[in-house]
Formats: structure tokens, sequence, C-alpha cells
């Protein structure tokens, strides 16, 4: 299984906090992007492998790679501490 973040060519430029931009030639983009970040979906390797080309891209840049990382924590309220949202710092598990 893997667990990726579509992009989209339609724009350039990100609208929202959970949406960052990648440059055309990164992670095998033939145009300027915006990774989705607030779309983040699982799939088989196996499904991953029958994309166009059959490549399926990867970012390499320390700062877009950085930013996806903040992205995905706003997105799925990571940035909120355990104790702000309710949670306790420990788990019980049964």
């Amino acid at each position: 299984m893997l667990t990726v973040c579509p992009i989209t060519a339609a724009r350039a430029e990100p609208k929202y906090p959970q949406e960052v931009a990648i440059g055309r030639g990164e992670a095998g983009q033939t145009a300027d992007a915006v990774i989705l970040c607030h779309q983040v979906r699982t799939l088989s390797v196996l499904r991953a492998g029958r994309t166009i080309g059959g490549v399926v891209g990867y970012v390499m840049d320390p700062g877009i790679r950085s930013r996806v990382r903040h992205a995905l924590a706003t997105q799925l309220g990571l940035d909120i501490g355990g104790l702000a949202d309710g949670a306790s710092d420990s788990a019980e598990f049964s």
C-alpha cells in the first residue's frame, strides 16, 4: 500500500494551506502544478504501477517535502497539541 497526494496541473498556485506548489521537472511533472494534501489517498502498489507511463512521481526537493509535511499536519490536525484537542499524552489500548 502507498499513501499519496494527488497533483493537479490545472493551476500552479495553491489556494489553501493544504496545497503545495510543485514546479515543472520535480517528481516527473511536465508543468507547474499543485500537490493536493487535503485529498490524501491510499492505494495498492499494483494500482500505482498502472499510472500513465508506469511512473510514480516522488518529490526529492527538501523544501517541497517540508511544505508537504506541514500541509499534511495542517490537514490532519497534527499541528494541534494533544491536550488542546482533548487527547491525553498516554493512550490506553484494550
